[in-house]
């Protein structure tokens, strides 16, 4: 993970992987074990993808959008449907897999390492792709937002009350390198 920082830390957002319990709470509270169709985002090293195999139905239908070529390449030896590419494009992904809308999603998205516009695009195809009702779920590091937050933190956390009907955050998971806390975002 860390070479894959190095080489694009834009598109890896984290120097290690997620923690077991980031990655069990980022997967509660979302319906995931009643969820027809179910999408991750920005899966990386897979840490939440296992928590989202676990909980899901086995009728479920899941895949992952991940941007990285080779990360995509190591989730898909591991028998997940793996579309690489860029979120933008979920609307595609899901007609290729004549999925009519999706119930949960899961993000893994380095949020505050991408520009206003992108953060906009990305957050209206998750926005358009859920079901009235559908779950949002990602993460944000809490070290910056305890103090003085970073402007991306600030603009994304605004973005995300603005557009989505409900929005509640988890505890702060302190055992997580950094430290970070969930957004359950609904539609």
């Amino acid at each position: 993970m860390l070479i894959q920082y190095i080489k694009h830390p834009k598109r890896t957002g984290a120097l290690c992987s997620s923690s077991k319990s980031l990655s069990y709470t980022i997967t509660e509270n979302i319906g995931l074990e009643q969820a027809e169709y179910i999408a991750e985002i920005g899966p990386g090293t897979g840490a939440f993808t296992n928590f989202i195999l676990k909980k899901k139905s086995p009728q479920a239908t899941f895949f992952a959008v991940e941007i990285n070529d080779e990360m995509a390449s190591k989730l898909r030896h591991k028998n997940i449907d793996v579309e690489t590419g860029s979120a933008e494009h979920l609307a595609k992904m899901m007609e290729k897999r004549n999925i009519p809308h999706l119930d949960a999603i899961v993000s893994g998205i380095p949020w505050a390492l991408l520009g206003q516009k992108e953060q906009d695009r990305l957050l209206m195809s998750i926005y358009n792709g859920l079901k009235e009702g559908g779950y949002f779920a990602t993460f944000a590091y809490a070290l910056p937002t305890l103090a003085i937050p970073s402007l991306p933190a600030r603009k994304f956390r605004k973005k995300i009350y603005d557009i989505f009907s409900e929005v509640k955050t988890s505890k702060i998971m302190w055992q997580n390198i950094p430290p970070a806390f969930v957004y359950y975002c609904k539609k």
